[in-house]
This record gives C-alpha cells, structure tokens and sequence, in this order.
C-alpha cells in the first residue's frame, strides 16, 4: 500500500472521507469513491484530476519521502457546473444547495 493524500476543492460535507493508502497511485481520469455511506447508501464518486509528488520531512532523521497529493474534483462525464453539482449533492446528504454556495 502507498500512503497517499486526497484533497478536494469542492465545499463538501464533513462526513466525506478519502483512502490515505491506496494499492496504488492512481491516474487522472480515474474515480475514487468516499468510504463514508449516507443512510440512502449514498457515496460520493470524485475523478482524479491531478497527481502531484511533494517532498515529505520525516520525523525521524533519513525518514524524508515523497508523498502522492491527489486532487479530486466532479467527474467531467457529469458535464454539470459547480452550482449544478450542489444541487444534486445536498439533498443527498441531508442538506440545502445554499449550505455549500
């Protein structure tokens, strides 16, 4: 397992969650699904949008890496606006579009 970081831009609900680790890095163009499930059995699907490698300090000494940041964002096969995306989103997850813009 590679110990990664997701991060997303998007104003989401505190209840999302994204892997630390992953079998793998993975590509632009692929999914990742949150691990947190609504009570609709609901869970949100980003497409990664950018890998980035960035130098990591250890705590320890000789203990420096590289870690994966992995950039999430709406999926381009929703073809929708941002203010679409929360229209959809916030009913979702119990909430109101005007709670995210």
């Amino acid at each position: 397992m590679i110990k990664v970081n997701c991060r997303t831009n998007l104003d989401l609900a505190h209840a999302e969650e994204w892997p630390t680790e992953l079998p793998a890095v993975p590509n632009i163009g692929h999914k990742i699904q949150s691990k947190h499930k609504w009570q609709n059995n609901f869970q949100l699907v980003l497409e990664v949008v950018d890998v980035r490698w960035e130098y990591v300090e250890g705590y320890v000494k000789n203990d420096d890496s590289y870690k994966p940041f992995i950039e999430l964002h709406i999926p381009r096969y929703r073809n929708q606006s941002i203010s679409d995306f929360y229209e959809w989103y916030a009913p979702l997850v119990g909430r109101r579009a005007s709670s995210f813009i």
